[in-house]
C-alpha cells in the first residue's frame, strides 16, 4: 500500500517534472518530437453528467495533504510562470512539439491595438474533464473496463459550483478534490493489480515476470505517462517513477503504486501550459507547443484528453501548420462530443439547470394545469421543453447554416412531445417537415417554454426580466444590499382577483425610489412577456385561481405593452413579445453576449480588458451575425485565433 504521506514523498521525489508549482522543466530530451515546420492559414462532448451542486468547501492551509501547500494546487497564487514566482527552465528552452518560430496555425487576423491574451492562470481540469480524462485514459492504456470498477471514486469527486455563470470558472480544489484524486488512483491501481490479465494489458508480457524489471517498467511508463501528460516524457522524468519500483514487492504491487503516483500527479489533474517558448514580442506569453494545443482543441471541443490522432498529429508536427491543424479542428469539431460539450454551453449560459420543478400540491397550480399530465408518472414536462432547446441549438448549428438572429426568431416547432406540442397548440415533429408554431405567439429561441416556466401557478415579471437583461443582454443590473430594502420586499405581491400579475407587481414597487431604480431596467422585459403563462402557454388573458382553494376567481384582460429598452437609450414602446424579440435582434447585444459568454465557458476565465481578448469577443459576435459562417463557424473559430496557440502567464 502506497500511504497519503508516502504518496505525498513521491509526488516530492518526482520533484520537477510533475509539479505545477515551483520549478517545473522542461522535459529531459534530446530531441523535439513533432517541431515540425511550415506556416500559412486555414480555413475556417462532454459524456459526463454534471449536476448543480453546493460550492466545494475551502482547503485547509495547515492540513499536510492540503493543495494549498502541496504540488499542483490549481487555486494557488503561486503559479510557476508568474513573474514573481519565476521557474528556473520557463522559457529557457522549449518542451516537446515546440512550435517554429514562423508558425501561424491559426490563421485569423484580428485588427486589434493589443494582440497579445489576458492572463491565463494554472487551471484544473474540470470535474467533466477529470472524469472523461480518467475513463478514456484507461481506454487509451488498454484497460477500459477498469472504468466501471472506478465509478464510485469518480463521482465522488466534488461537481463544479453553477454559480451564476459557468461550471468551468470554479477553479477552486478542495480536500475532498485531492482525497478524491488519490482514491480514484488508488481504485485504478487496485484494479489493475488484482488482475493479471489487465496487468498483462497495461504492462505487458514482461510484467508477469517477477521482479519487475526496469526495463519493463520504463516502457510501460514512457507509453503510460505520453498518454496521462499529454506529451511525451523525458528520461529523467521515467526514471523518478521508476526509483518507485521496489523489487521486495510483487511487479503488480509495484505497478499499482506507479499509477497512483500518476493519476494523482499534478501534471495529470491540471491544465499545464509551461513547456512552450517565450514569445519574441512579449516576455510573458508563451507560445504552446504542439502537445498544449493538441489538449486545447481536445478540452475544449471534447472536454478530455487528445485521442491518438491528435497526438500522432502533434508528434508529426502537422498542428505547427495551416493545413495540418485546420485538417484536426474539422475533425474535432465533426466528432459527436463536441455537440455534447456545446450543449453544456446553451444548458449553463440558458441557466435551464436553476429550475426546481413544478408545484404540483398547490390548488391553484393544479387549476392552472388543468387538462394537462403535469405531475402524472411518465410525464416529463421540463424535460421536454430543455430537449427542444437542445434540438433546436443543435438543428441551427449543425444542420443548418444559420446565425444567431435566425435561431432567435425562428417559428418552427421540434418537439416530438405530444405534451409539449399540445402546450404549443401544434402537431409534434414526427421526422419529416417542422410544425410551424401558431402566427404572432413566441419568437424563436429565447420564448421557448423552458425559458418562461416558473414553479408556482403564477408568473414572475422580474425574473424573467432579470433573466434576459443580465443573461442574454449582458447588461450589469444593481444589487441593493437586502438589509437595506423595505420589510417585505423580497415577497410577491398578494393576490388581488381585480388585477393582473403585471398590475400588483408594478404596485410593489411604484412610488419607492429605491426599488423603482433597479426595477426600471428589466422590469417592463418582463411585462411584455406576460402574454405567456407559468407554463409557458401563449396567452391573451389571466386567469387567476384562489391560492388555497384553486377556484376560479377571475379572466383579465392583459397588457403587454412596455418600454422595454432593450438599448437602454430607446424610449420606443414593445408592443408584444416577438416585437421584443424583434428589438433584440436589431440590437445585435445578443451577440455580443453570446460571444462574451462563449469565451468565458471556452477559456474558463473572464475576458481582460485592454488585452487581444476584446478583440476575440468582438470578432466573434460579427461571426454570430452573418448568415454565411452560421452559428458552427463561430463555434470553432475560437480555436483559430492567435490567443488559443498562446498563454499569457502573470497575475490577473
Amino acid at each position: 500500500m502506497l500511504s497519503t504521506p508516502l504518496l505525498w514523498a513521491a509526488l516530492g521525489v518526482l520533484g520537477s517534472s510533475v509539479s505545477a508549482c515551483g520549478s517545473i522543466g522542461a522535459p529531459d530530451t534530446a530531441s523535439e518530437p513533432g517541431s515540425g515546420a511550415g506556416k500559412g492559414k486555414p480555413g475556417a462532448g462532454s459524456r459526463d453528467d454534471d449536476p448543480p451542486t453546493s460550492s466545494p468547501s475551502g482547503s485547509d492551509p495547515d492540513d499536510p495533504v492540503s493543495p494549498n501547500v502541496k504540488p499542483g494546487d490549481p487555486s494557488s497564487d503561486d503559479d510557476p510562470s508568474s513573474p514573481s514566482n519565476p521557474s528556473p527552465s520557463l522559457g529557457n528552452e522549449s518542451g516537446p512539439g515546440a512550435l517554429p518560430d514562423d508558425a501561424d496555425p491559426g490563421g485569423v487576423d484580428v485588427a486589434c491595438e493589443v494582440s497579445e491574451p489576458g492572463v491565463s492562470p494554472l487551471m484544473k481540469l474540470s470535474t467533466v474533464q477529470y472524469r472523461n480524462t480518467v475513463r478514456d485514459l484507461l481506454d487509451a492504456a488498454g484497460v477500459g473496463d477498469v472504468a466501471i470498477e472506478v465509478d464510485s471514486p469518480l463521482q465522488a469527486i466534488p461537481d463544479d459550483s453553477l454559480g451564476d455563470a459557468f461550471r468551468g470558472l470554479d477553479n477552486r480544489i478542495s480536500l475532498e478534490h485531492v482525497q478524491g484524486y488519490l482514491d480514484v488512483g488508488t481504485a485504478v491501481g487496485d484494479a489493475v493489480a488484482a488482475s493479471s490479465d489487465r496487468l498483462q494489458a497495461l504492462v505487458g508480457d514482461c510484467a508477469l515476470d517477477s521482479p519487475l524489471t526496469d526495463e519493463c517498467a520504463g516502457d510501460f511508463l514512457s507509453r503510460f505517462l505520453r498518454l496521462a501528460y499529454r506529451r511525451p516524457v523525458g528520461d529523467s522524468e521515467i526514471d523518478e517513477y521508476i526509483d518507485l519500483n521496489d523489487s521486495a514487492l510483487t511487479p503488480a504491487q509495484n505497478v499499482r503504486n506507479m499509477l497512483v503516483v500518476a493519476l494523482s500527479s499534478p501534471r495529470f489533474v491540471n491544465h499545464v501550459e509551461i513547456d512552450g517558448t517565450v514569445s519574441p514580442d512579449a516576455a510573458d506569453v508563451l507560445q504552446l507547443t504542439s502537445y498544449e494545443i493538441a489538449s486545447r482543441l481536445s478540452y475544449t471541443f471534447w472536454q478530455t484528453m487528445p485521442d491518438a490522432e491528435l497526438l500522432k498529429a502533434a508528434d508529426e508536427g502537422a498542428l505547427a501548420t495551416a493545413e495540418g491543424f485546420e485538417e484536426q479542428l474539422e475533425r474535432v469539431f465533426d466528432d459527436p462530443r463536441t455537440r455534447q460539450t456545446l450543449w453544456q454551453f446553451w444548458n449553463e449560459w440558458l441557466k435551464l439547470e436553476k429550475f426546481t420543478g413544478f408545484e404540483t400540491s398547490r390548488p391553484a397550480f393544479k387549476a392552472l394545469a388543468e387538462g394537462t399530465a403535469i405531475g402524472e408518472s411518465g410525464h416529463d414536462y421540463y424535460g421536454d421543453m430543455v430537449q427542444e432547446v437542445r434540438d433546436l441549438t443543435n438543428l441551427f448549428t449543425f444542420d443548418r447554416t444559420a446565425n444567431l438572429a435566425e435561431l432567435m426568431t425562428t417559428d418552427i416547432s421540434v418537439t416530438a412531445s405530444q405534451d409539449l406540442a399540445e402546450l404549443y397548440g401544434v402537431d409534434p415533429y414526427d421526422g419529416g417537415t417542422y410544425p410551424t408554431l401558431p402566427e404572432g405567439t413566441r419568437g424563436g429561441l429565447f420564448q421557448r417554454a423552458a425559458l418562461l416556466v416558473s414553479n408556482l401557478e403564477q408568473t414572475n415579471p422580474f425574473h424573467r426580466g432579470a433573466l434576459i437583461r443580465r443573461a442574454l443582454l449582458c447588461d450589469v443590473l444593481p444589487q441593493p444590499d437586502p438589509n437595506s430594502l423595505p420589510p417585505g420586499s423580497l415577497d410577491p405581491p398578494p393576490q388581488d382577483d381585480a388585477q393582473t400579475t403585471r398590475e400588483r407587481f408594478e404596485a410593489k414597487v411604484e412610488g419607492n425610489g429605491l426599488c423603482e431604480g433597479c426595477h426600471g431596467t428589466f422590469s417592463d422585459i418582463g411585462y411584455v412577456l406576460e402574454s405567456f403563462d407559468a407554463l409557458g402557454r401563449h396567452r391573451t388573458t389571466e386567469r387567476v385561481y384562489d391560492q388555497q382553494t384553486g377556484e376560479f376567481l377571475a379572466e383579465l384582460d392583459l397588457n403587454t405593452s412596455a418600454v422595454a429598452r432593450v438599448d437602454t437609450d430607446d424610449d420606443t414602446p414593445v408592443a408584444d413579445a416577438l416585437d421584443l424579440m424583434q428589438r433584440m435582434v436589431d440590437s445585435k447585444k445578443v451577440e455580443s453576449c453570446m460571444a462574451q459568454n462563449y469565451f468565458r465557458f471556452v477559456q474558463r476565465r473572464e475576458s481582460e480588458s485592454g488585452t487581444g481578448d476584446e478583440c476575440v469577443v468582438r470578432d466573434l459576435a460579427s461571426v454570430l451575425d452573418d448568415p454565411d459562417e452560421g452559428l458552427a463557424g463561430a463555434f470553432a473559430r475560437i480555436a483559430q485565433y492567435d490567443g488559443f496557440f498562446q498563454r499569457k502567464v502573470g497575475p490577473r
